[in-house]
């Protein structure tokens, strides 16, 4: 009987694929890469000396790197080629990604077969699945391959030419690179605007409001203008604390004349609009969306939630994790629709099936959406006995999410009450001003997809798709009286912009098109990891170390965590990937440039670079001549403004390290500088 090795990257993989697969398959897995560019240190001694010396690419000669099997790889490679001398084909059925086709082809180089070699690709591990990839095979994708090593070639080059520039001037041991410097400067750039944001105080006015024809129907309303002028709200301060539109700004005095004039007051309603509300669903996951979903709503982070996806794909019960489609297969539109009437009733799907477009450019390659695997999807009730906690918890957000997508949009209608009456003698000042009160409330008259799931939105203060709540307003009339109790004057802050959770960061990335989503999850660990991040409840806090790393690249390498010369990264490698542009001549611009000032490469600028003041770098100025310094044992603040003598350095103090930037006003330095100077000791 012929023989035939099919060779996947997990063993789990492998156990679930042999057990749809005849006795004439082998099925082995090859545990990730099996080889790549190595550490200079680890090269043959012939070579250590020669153009890959340096950074295990030759950078003189096309940019050629130079792979080496992995230490702990070589006992599996021997493996793979004793199982490869037993079959009579090969089956390469590694991921459909830029990643799964470089492993691929670096199997093919390191195995050379003698026996013919198909390219064996799937999105989901169901036997249906498995059977029509059998069936479909192909050749080894040679752009893909060339985008995976442009990419890898692309980090080494950034990595090994920064990182030494860090070391020197600001830590040993630290780390740049292509997106993690990138998502590290979108953190850093938030505190620096909750550092630099002016709270605005404004006052409002609640109160809740019966119709005087329906005793105990009462309803919450908010005073929204004042003798014909709007009252401002907290969206109408700029991060100055200053007014930016032509609003009113009420302050407590105001307030409580309002309340006060609004004793007793013939309130009418002034006006009633509605209007229809229809919702559409939110399409089905991809790699990005499932991470921020996860986030919001499972409390999961984003290494977590890919954790436990791969899970779910290896032992077959969703699809592949790594896409940027929103698309569904025919057969999972029609499992959809089958299950949403099967659960909710047949008006629940609407006429025709619902598609969704991708809108990220450059989409990962011919990838559905993450949805449940097969043909047929298995409800969380189904799995309720197989999966357990973060498990379960995840394959009902993907199978909510999935069967929402092809139900029918809720409808409703949206309602408006304006309340008003002029203000008595005991408002004072405001006496004779027209107050007006304003309700919005929505009903939901069919809930469509709404049955299944909502969702979900981050706390950061931008419109969400679940703002739509249900809530009735009475039936009125203009002109129906209404009488007001518990009216109450409420002071308020304006709010600095919130901190980057991993959910908001993973959007912000996907938004200015920075790496790919199914990389956030490693690049979040990994500015984690290096300590440039701390995660204070669901929050990304930025350590001081970051805010010296970022300051370093801004100043010298400003290109290098620019927002859209980095998304431009990341089109060019689509375009190699497609074969229209040559990647070579790519590598070559980036490291070497192009001769011209406007457009030096990596090389050139740090080889001339000019003298970088280490001071400076570390530095952080926080006013009234208080500084905070990055030290080698941590940050630290200082006086500048001291009496010192000459040579002696100025008053200075440990920051703590549960203290965030934001928190570190000049005052809060001076009651560190304070505290610390008791016990005698020179610190620094």
């Amino acid at each position: 009987m012929a023989r035939k090795l099919v060779i996947v990257e997990s063993p789990t993989k492998a156990r679930k694929i042999a057990g749809y697969l005849g006795p004439e398959f082998t099925v082995e897995a090859s545990v990730g890469h099996i080889r790549d560019i190595p550490l200079p240190k680890d090269l043959p001694a012939e070579l250590k000396k020669g153009p890959y010396g340096r950074l295990a690419v030759d950078v003189e000669h096309g940019f050629e790197p130079y792979y080496l099997v992995n230490a702990d790889k070589k006992a599996k490679v021997r493996e793979l080629k004793a199982a490869l001398k037993e079959a009579d084909e090969l089956y390469l059925a590694t991921d459909e990604d830029r990643e799964g086709e470089a492993i691929a082809w670096h199997l093919l180089q390191e195995l050379k077969p003698k026996v013919p070699v198909r390219r064996m690709v799937f999105h989901e591990i169901t036997k249906e699945a498995i059977t029509r990839a059998l069936a479909n095979t192909r050749d080894i994708d040679s752009g893909m391959v060339d985008a995976q090593e442009t990419r890898r070639i692309l980090d080494r080059l950034y990595g090994w030419e920064m990182s030494p520039v860090l070391w020197a001037k600001v830590r040993t041991g630290l780390s740049a690179g292509r997106v993690q410097s990138v998502a590290t400067r979108l953190i850093v750039d938030r505190e620096r605007a909750r550092m630099a944001f002016v709270s605005a105080g404004y006052w409002d006015v609640f109160g809740q409001f019966t119709p005087a024809a329906q005793a105990g129907d009462s309803f919450l309303a908010r005073l929204t203008s004042l003798d014909g002028a709007r009252v401002a709200t907290g969206r109408d301060f700029n991060s100055q604390g200053e007014l930016t539109s032509g609003a009113t700004q009420l302050n407590e005095a105001g307030a409580q004349a309002v309340v006060a004039g609004l004793q007793g007051a013939d309130l009418r309603v002034q006006e009633v609009a509605e209007k229809p509300y229809t919702r559409r669903p939110a399409a089905p996951f991809t790699t990005s969306t499932l991470q921020q979903e996860a986030g919001r709503k499972l409390r999961m982070g984003a290494r977590a939630s890919m954790r436990v996806a791969q899970f779910l794909y290896e032992n077959g019960y969703i699809t592949y994790i790594r896409t940027d489609s929103t698309a569904l297969s025919a057969e999972a539109i029609a499992a959809a629709r089958k299950q949403a009437v099967e659960l909710y009733g047949p008006d629940a799907v609407p006429p025709s099936p619902r598609l969704y477009a991708t809108k990220q450019k450059g989409a990962q390659e011919a990838h559905e959406a993450i949805r449940p695997a097969g043909d047929h999807f298995r409800t969380p009730k189904e799995v309720a006995g197989e999966l357990h906690g973060d498990q379960f918890k995840l394959y009902e957000l993907i199978w909510k999410r999935t069967v929402a997508s092809q139900m029918a949009d809720a409808k409703g209608f949206t309602a408006s009450i304006k309340i008003g009456a002029p203000l008595s003698a005991a408002a004072g000042f405001l006496a004779g001003q027209d107050a007006v009160f304003s309700a919005t409330g929505t009903v939901i008259t069919f809930r469509g997809f709404m049955a299944a799931y909502e969702e979900g939105r981050d706390k950061d203060g931008e419109k969400g798709d679940d703002d739509a709540r249900e809530v009735r307003l009475p039936k009125l009339a203009v002109g129906d009286g209404l009488t007001a109790r518990d009216l109450e004057a409420d002071g308020h802050s304006t709010n600095p912009p919130a901190r980057f959770t991993e959910a908001s960061l993973v959007k912000s990335l996907e938004d200015l098109g920075i790496g790919r989503p199914s990389t956030y999850a490693s690049t979040i660990s990994t500015i984690q990891d290096r300590g440039y991040v701390q995660n204070v409840g669901q929050a990304l806090v930025p350590t001081w170390l970051s805010f010296a790393v970022t300051k370093l690249l801004e100043d010298h390498f400003d290109w290098l965590v620019d927002y859209r010369f980095t998304a431009k990264m990341e089109e060019d490698l689509d375009d190699i990937a497609a074969g229209d542009r040559d990647r070579r001549k790519w590598l070559e611009l980036f490291y070497f440039g192009d001769g011209s000032k406007d457009r030096r490469g990596i090389k050139d600028r740090v080889d001339n670079l000019p003298e970088i003041d280490p001071v400076v770098i570390n530095s952080v100025p926080l006013g009234d001549g208080m500084r905070l310094r990055v030290g080698r044992y941590g940050p630290y603040v200082e006086d500048l403004a001291a009496q010192v003598g000459e040579g002696e350095a100025p008053p200075r103090a440990s920051v703590p390290p549960e203290m965030a930037p934001d928190e570190l006003t000049p005052g809060k330095a001076r009651e560190l500088l304070d505290a610390g100077s008791d016990d005698g000791r020179s610190l620094g």
